[in-house]
This record gives C-alpha cells, sequence and structure tokens, in this order.
C-alpha cells in the first residue's frame, strides 16, 4: 500500500479524526467524508459539514514548514484574485492541523472537473499560467526549485545500477539529462513565482473553463520557462503525442498575456523536452524512498515522450505569430 491509499480501517480512522476536527473550525457536524482520486503525494477527501463541502487534505510528504510556505503563497495570489483554491483557518485562526494521519490542511471546495485536452482549456491554463507569472511573490519566500540539471547525477545515483529492478530507466536518464543541458546553454532567463507542477490533474475546469489551479506544494521560485515547458507536456499532448494545435493555442494565449522575450522565445523547443524532464525527476525522488508501479510507468512514458520530440519540428511548431 502507498502512502497515498487508503484501506476501510484508513478511512474510519481519518473520519474520526475529521469529525474532531470539524468542531476546530466551528463547521457543525460531519455529514460525509468521500475520497477523491488519488494523488502522488496527498490524500483527499471531499469534506461534507453543516457549513458545506470542504477539500480535507492529508500532506503525506510535506514537512509542516514546506506546507506553510505553500499557504503564505496562497494568501498573497487571494490578494491578487487568482483563481485558486484557497485554504480556511480553524477557530483560533491557524491553517495546519496535526493529525495521527499527518498534517491536515482544510481548502475551500470547488465544484468542477479535471479538463479533456481540447484548445480552449489548453488556452484557459496558459493565460492563468502568465497570469501567475505576473504576481510577486510573498516576501520573505525563497523557495528554490528541487528540479535542477545539475541535481540530475546526484538523483540518479541513489538507485546504484537499477530502480527497484528495472535496469532501462537510468541509462536513458542520463541521456535525456546531457542532451537537455546541450539544448538548454546557459543564458539567464526570466523567473520569479512558478507553480512547477501545472497538469490537468492540478486544475479545476467548468464547461471548458478555468475555476482554479491547485496543488501548489511545488510552487517555487524558477525561471518561467520551466514552468510553460511542464504546463505543455501536461496540457498539450494526447495519447503521449504533441499536439500542433493545442501547442499553438497554448503558446499563443501565453504570450497574449505575458509576452516571451527573445532568449525564451528561442529556448521554447528546449523548455517541451525540460518540463518532461522534470517530471522523471520529480518520480525519480518519489522512487528513491520506495517501490511505486504507477511512477515507474510514468518515468517510462515520459523517456519514450522525450525520444519522440527528437523527431519533430519543434522548432516549427514553437513559431509564434507576431
Amino acid at each position: 500500500m502507498t502512502s497515498t491509499e487508503t484501506n476501510a480501517s484508513d478511512g474510519d480512522q481519518v473520519l474520526v479524526e475529521a469529525q474532531a476536527l470539524a468542531r476546530d473550525y466551528g463547521l457543525g457536524e460531519v455529514v460525509s467524508l468521500r475520497p477523491l482520486p488519488e494523488g502522488y503525494a496527498n490524500t483527499n477527501y471531499a469534506l461534507e459539514t453543516a457549513s458545506g463541502t470542504f477539500l480535507y487534505r492529508i500532506c503525506r510528504q510535506k514537512s509542516e514548514s514546506d506546507i506553510a510556505d505553500e499557504l503564505k503563497v496562497l494568501e498573497r495570489l487571494k490578494t491578487r484574485g487568482f483563481r485558486a483554491a484557497y485554504p480556511i483557518r480553524r477557530d483560533d485562526g491557524e491553517l495546519i492541523s496535526t493529525t495521527p494521519s499527518g498534517a491536515v490542511v482544510l481548502y475551500s471546495f470547488i465544484e468542477g472537473e479535471e479538463p479533456g485536452l481540447t484548445p480552449e482549456t489548453a488556452a484557459e491554463a496558459a493565460g492563468a499560467l502568465a497570469e501567475l507569472h505576473g504576481i510577486e511573490p510573498p516576501e520573505g519566500f525563497e523557495k528554490t526549485n528541487f528540479v535542477q540539471l545539475e541535481n540530475s547525477q546526484e538523483l540518479a545515483s541513489r538507485f546504484g545500477e537499477s530502480i527497484h529492478g528495472d535496469r532501462q530507466i537510468l541509462g536513458r536518464f542520463l541521456d535525456e539529462t546531457a542532451r537537455l543541458r546541450g539544448l538548454l546553454g546557459d543564458e539567464p532567463l526570466p523567473g520569479g513565482l512558478i507553480h512547477a507542477d501545472l497538469f490537468p490533474e492540478n486544475t479545476i475546469f467548468r464547461e471548458n473553463r478555468l475555476e482554479a489551479i491547485i496543488d501548489f506544494e511545488e510552487c517555487c521560485v524558477d525561471s518561467f520557462l520551466f514552468d510553460v515547458g511542464t504546463a505543455i507536456n501536461g496540457f498539450c499532448f494526447i495519447d503521449n503525442s504533441l499536439e500542433a494545435e493545442l501547442l499553438e493555442r497554448f503558446l499563443a494565449d501565453y504570450n497574449s498575456v505575458r509576452a516571451f522575450d527573445k532568449t525564451e522565445r528561442s529556448l521554447l523547443p528546449a523548455s517541451i523536452h525540460w518540463g518532461a524532464h522534470g517530471q522523471i525527476c520529480w518520480h525519480l525522488d518519489l522512487l528513491s524512498g520506495r517501490d511505486y508501479a504507477r511512477s515507474r510507468n510514468r518515468v517510462h512514458e515520459l523517456l519514450d515522450r522525450l525520444e519522440a520530440l527528437r523527431t519533430l519540428d519543434l522548432e516549427s511548431l514553437c513559431s509564434l505569430q507576431d
């Protein structure tokens, strides 16, 4: 059982904990606690109470300090009217609660669904990402991106010769790391507050309209182009293949809100490789702690994607109309 899976007895324990916490929030009686789709790092429930429905999140992997940093960013975004799910304070003003199952944060519950991949949803995600890149990080927020090219060798070294018996991954990963280093070069890039994990699973849509971006636990200060490449990997690939129409719409709508500078334009093709590579790093970090078939499968999918990208004319696909 992975850290994000629960069985019936786990659910019973969480329900008891949620009933106790509801009193701390002044939410009244708990009506139901419904599991939401499994994530990689958290366990989420829809908590229905006498006061309404809330997102009940058990934070499985982040320290309370990391969670506090994420909440600080959300407070900044709320002052700017950014579309996100925001945390709920307890009656004593605190945002983080400690339970036997882990640290818990309650969020506003936003009705909607994970989007289908269409030009409209790609455009919505791109515009919101560009809007995010126009918001300054909160004072004192200096968290750096876990995903750094120079850390790739160290990450690979954690596994010895194979990843839980899989001997294919490491060689392919290091080959792609060397290729990406050559593609990106070392020119400085514009940067600031980024989400770092903008995939459809981390958004809520309703009728092709973005209601909220969620899951800011990986947010940090880094290059905007990394965020763009990550989001392209989320919103512009269908069946692991890059869709030109989705990419064109994504880039155009991002550029209409926040114009790419000259260096960023030249590196847009590399950013797509970068976004996939970053996700591989994230999953390898997870796998360094435990075997997780879902993550191993995702790594293989992303490595196949990177190989396929070599056959495409990404420079033409990433061209922007002025």
